[in-house]
């Protein structure tokens, strides 16, 4: 992965939040979608103008949880916001417009925490398993790869497919791991 010399990034403003934010993902070209934590509303809608807004169409199990307890991801092609719930060792399949959900429990989901997804595809890192589980939007469990780290944290998949991005929490690893997904 690289990016040119001509690349750069400018400040345009700073928005404060309501609520503590621990992932964001974009919803659509003004707006983010962000993973909360002391907040019974487990994910929420920002504005580039800083207006914040309920996902209406969805209803979150009622409880607040803590810092970095939920992440979360959007596929917009399939409608899907999927969402991590840490220490219920669960990822949510929320499908906005409908409002319906489908939770995914699985002995092969132990704290998960980062996510993201591409293609009809929701890539979840477990802490508690050392994998990385790739679902479907349905929420069946296609594959469990082992990554080769101690507590994957946060996960990037390539819009095409083709490649996984994996960092790790552990005290003094600077190191992120590049892998190249192949599929028969």
């Amino acid at each position: 992965m690289s990016v040119d010399g001509k690349s750069s990034i400018t400040l345009m403003k700073t928005l404060q939040t309501s609520t503590e934010v621990y992932s964001i993902c974009p919803y659509d070209v003004n707006r983010f979608i962000v993973g909360t934590g002391g907040d019974r509303r487990h994910a929420r809608i920002i504005g580039l103008n800083g207006q914040e807004s309920d996902i209406h169409s969805l209803t979150f199990p009622d409880k607040m949880y803590g810092a970095d307890d939920c992440h979360c991801t959007y596929l917009p092609s399939d409608g899907v916001l999927a969402v991590t719930y840490f220490r219920e060792h669960t990822v949510r399949l929320y499908q906005i417009g409908t409002g319906t959900s489908r939770t995914v429990k699985d002995v092969r989901i132990q704290n998960p925490e980062g996510i993201c997804g591409a293609q009809g595809r929701v890539f979840v890192a477990c802490r508690g398993t050392n994998t990385v589980v790739e679902m479907t939007v349905q929420g069946e469990i296609v594959k469990c790869h082992d990554v080769g780290m101690v507590w994957p944290i946060t996960i990037s998949v390539t819009q095409d497919y083709g490649h996984m991005v994996v960092a790790e929490y552990v005290w003094g690893d600077t190191s992120i791991k590049l892998f190249k997904m192949e599929y028969a």
